[in-house]
């Protein structure tokens, strides 16, 4: 199985296209759950302890690129995460997004098109010295830093990761936004402003009819899976017609969808 959906409809046709995305840290990076101390990594039987990266990070920061060029597009520009999305655009249709919470008051949800495996470290944390960062509040007036703010740590440079990247019925224009996406992603983590510069490729892909690869097994082989991207045969220049014909796909398809045409707060709102 070797061809892309020339259509996009509602239910999943059992059909995946499956990226393997390397990731290069160019700088030391901040990838932490919620303590500014913490670096995440996790033990694995077979792996060691490993650097991780949970693929929800991934996934924001891959959304927000896509919705950075679908905006620069004039395509639906005023979409933004996460209360104000419009549930009728190629990002909405290809992320996912709740009816109720969003700008229109839509009827239905729309469930990810795009999965992911947690990114995982191809060296284990103990062959990487983790690195750390204090921060210190300077007086003003007499210049001195007094007490430390708060210690970070911090993955280092140079660390690779290693990911896969799923799209559930791929279409030629689906699959180029989504591996244009990706290949957008320049910073990951938290504190992006300062650290975080990276790097990211596709190493390879596999199109089937269910999930063949995975992180883990692409780690723990030490191989770049799947087949050259190349072979895919993607034109990543016309990434913008693919906007504009995913876009108007989109609209026809939610149009047989519930929503309510006004707003909230804007008064009593009529069914379509």
């Amino acid at each position: 199985m070797n061809e892309f959906f020339t259509d996009v409809q509602i239910l999943p046709r059992g059909r995946y296209l499956q990226f393997a995305v390397g990731v290069k840290l160019l700088d030391d990076a901040i990838i932490r759950s919620n303590e500014p101390e913490e670096v995440l990594t996790y033990r694995y039987q077979k792996l060691g302890n490993r650097f991780i990266v949970p693929w929800r990070k991934v996934k924001g920061k891959v959304r927000r690129m896509a919705m950075e060029k679908m905006r620069g597009l004039n395509i639906s520009p005023a979409c933004a995460l996460k209360d104000a999305l419009c549930m009728s655009c190629p990002c909405c249709f290809l992320f996912g997004g709740t009816g109720q919470t969003g700008e229109v008051d839509a009827e239905y949800n729309l469930l990810s098109r795009v999965l992911g495996d947690t990114f995982i470290s191809r060296a284990k944390d103990r062959d990487i010295k983790i690195t750390s960062y204090t921060a210190n509040a300077v007086d003003e007036r007499t210049l001195t830093t007094g007490q430390a703010l708060m210690t970070m740590n911090k993955v280092p440079a140079e660390t690779e990761f290693v990911g896969i990247v799923t799209l559930r019925d791929p279409t030629s224009e689906t699959a180029t936004i989504l591996a244009d996406s990706l290949l957008r992603l320049t910073r990951l983590g938290a504190s992006t402003r300062e650290w975080g510069r990276c790097q990211t490729n596709i190493l390879g892909y596999v199109l089937a009819d269910r999930e063949r690869l995975s992180s883990y097994e692409a780690v723990e082989d030490g191989k770049d899976a799947g087949q050259p991207l190349k072979e895919l045969n993607l034109d990543l220049s016309s990434v913008d017609d693919a906007y504009r014909q995913f876009d108007n796909q989109v609209k026809e398809l939610i149009k047989s969808l519930p929503v309510k045409q006004q707003t909230k707060g804007k008064g009593a709102k009529s069914k379509t």
